[in-house]
């Protein structure tokens, strides 16, 4: 019988508030804060969040060491 297959880990993400926001629209590392080049960033995913009582998408980006990382 084969394993289970186990769904990939979401990256652990800081929370939101914390970031700035370059980070928060993608063009600068979540997790270092480097600029990210689109040719470069590594997507983390779609993210489900909510701001000022709005639900919206976020669409969070790292930078290759980072999002090989966490």
């Amino acid at each position: 019988m084969a394993p289970p297959i186990t769904p990939p880990r979401k990256h652990v993400l800081p929370p939101l508030s914390e970031l700035s926001e370059q980070q928060v629209r993608g063009t600068a590392c979540v997790h270092c804060g480097i600029h990210l080049d689109n040719g470069d960033a590594v997507d983390l995913g779609e993210r489900p969040v909510v701001r000022a009582g709005q639900r919206s998408r976020w669409f969070p980006r790292a930078c290759p060491p980072c999002g090989s990382a966490s």
